[in-house]
């Protein structure tokens, strides 16, 4: 059975149309002995990653994978502090130094998907959760926030607005909990 905890509740602040303040999701799956941490957000949330992956009782040394939804700091801001884990970044994101560049769409784990979800950046990725009683979608800002699901607008950043609420679209088709680039989870409105 597939468990997913969110670590650090994201959050995006704006000033009218401009963003001022942003720091990302960070969600642990775990399942069996696999421990695969999703988004690793800023290095100002550094702190409550690891103070919440303590309390968990998970040192980043046990954390086996790192998926990272895209490469914008305010997701990758902790990287460095799991130098031991398998890294993995879609190949549109370009070529980093120590991460696998995954190119199709893939079960990492039994009842645990990463789902290219191109919008937001080329490379933007979601990862399909099946818990057993709900199928969680950790969408990176795909759907970076609550209010751009229920509002149905693509990302204010984004390379392609109509290819971001594809990806919405699929997204909430797929899921029934969405966990979002910025804040709390949420349960998804399949019907659009």
């Amino acid at each position: 059975m597939n468990r997913v905890i969110l670590v650090v509740t994201g959050l995006l602040n704006r000033d009218g149309n401009q963003i001022v303040e942003a720091h990302s999701s960070a969600t642990l799956i775990l399942s069996g002995n696999a421990a695969i941490l999703v988004d690793t957000s800023s290095i100002e949330r550094r702190a409550e990653l690891l103070n919440n992956l303590e309390e968990i009782g998970i040192l980043p040394s046990q954390v086996d994978v790192v998926v990272l939804t895209h490469m914008h700091h305010d997701h990758i801001g902790n990287l460095e502090l799991f130098p031991e884990a398998r890294k993995l970044a879609r190949v549109e994101e370009g070529d980093f130094d120590g991460i696998e560049q995954i190119t199709n769409d893939m079960e990492l784990i039994p009842g645990v998907t990463l789902m290219h979800t191109p919008g937001h950046t080329e490379g933007s990725m979601s990862v399909v959760v099946d818990s057993g009683d709900a199928t969680y979608v950790i969408t990176g800002d795909a759907i970076p926030t609550k209010d751009n699901h229920d509002r149905w607008i693509p990302p204010g950043i984004n390379i392609d607005p109509e290819l971001a609420l594809s990806s919405m679209k699929c997204i909430c088709q797929i899921g029934n909990i969405v966990i979002p680039g910025h804040g709390e989870p949420f349960t998804s409105c399949d019907e659009r």
